[in-house]
């Protein structure tokens, strides 16, 4: 379950949007998996997801669904982003159960048995840990992402000591607090991301240094918005916070942080919206 717990320690967990049933939800994770780098040139993955969605439903039960592409190459690592539904989705999966749990996947060639591999240990780790219950029941993001590692360390142990599995669960919940963020006052309510039903939002991959103490730098090909986001109060804070915001009309996610000398960071993000 290697994929599943890079994509927590990237921050590749989201919450699905509460509108438009399963096709916007396999929309909005699509949008996600083409901000992959290793993803070819030319690849609609929606459209890949779809097709595999029609000839074959991908809902596997106990409230999982695995919709996936493959890659038009061998070499690359299996790649994923993770949806989570608190009202569930209608997913037509064969048990009749909703998919709580959408984890879609970028398949390269060399990885076909690594995937199935994970598939299956993704099973067992559910059925061990007592069900999708906890997971469709949960009510913050963090709670999911908690739950998650416990079936990656139930998943783990299958292929090691125990205390490994546990040693890697205790790395990613310590990384969640390595650097624990000023309290923030409480904005006011962001608007939301709204977009006309059936279309996908427009994907804008961005980086964001920040220099202590010389602020700032949002590195991005659209001038005005990205003037717009450096002027976002406590923008240092809630990308520290690593959860979602909105920042000049888009919605940012972190997928990734690494630090530098000089106590800068770098902070690797994926934007959702704006015009298309």
């Amino acid at each position: 379950m290697r994929s599943i717990l890079n994509a927590l320690q990237e921050g590749r967990l989201f919450e699905l949007p509460d509108v438009g049933g399963k096709p916007r939800a396999l929309g909005f994770l699509a949008r996600i998996l083409d901000a992959n780098p290793d993803i070819e040139v030319g690849t609609d993955t929606i459209e890949e997801i779809n097709k595999r969605e029609e000839a074959c439903n991908t809902g596997i039960g106990l409230g999982v669904g695995v919709p996936h592409v493959r890659a038009g190459r061998e070499e690359g690592e299996l790649f994923c982003a993770i949806g989570w539904s608190a009202q569930g989705l209608e997913y037509g999966a064969q048990d009749g159960k909703a998919v709580h749990l959408v984890v879609m996947y970028y398949i390269p060639g060399a990885q076909k048995n690594v995937y199935l591999k994970e598939v299956s240990s993704l099973v067992k780790a559910i059925r061990k840990t007592g069900g999708i219950e906890p997971i469709a029941h949960a009510t913050e993001l963090n709670d999911v992402r908690n739950l998650l590692l416990d079936w990656v360390s139930a998943g783990l142990g299958e292929a090691g000591p125990e205390s490994v599995a546990r040693m890697i669960k205790l790395e990613v919940k310590q990384a969640q607090v390595a650097s624990p963020a000023a309290p923030v006052p409480a904005p006011a309510a962001p608007p939301e991301l709204v977009l006309p039903a059936g279309r996908a939002p427009k994907v804008t991959v961005l980086s964001i240094l920040a220099a202590h103490p010389g602020g700032l730098f949002v590195l991005a090909a659209d001038p005005e918005w990205v003037a717009a986001v450096e002027r976002e109060p406590h923008l240092a804070e809630r990308l520290s916070a690593a959860v979602p915001f909105t920042a000049g009309g888009r919605q940012i996610f972190v997928t990734s942080a690494r630090p530098f000398p000089g106590g800068r960071m770098l902070y690797e993000c994926v934007a959702l919206g704006g015009a298309s």
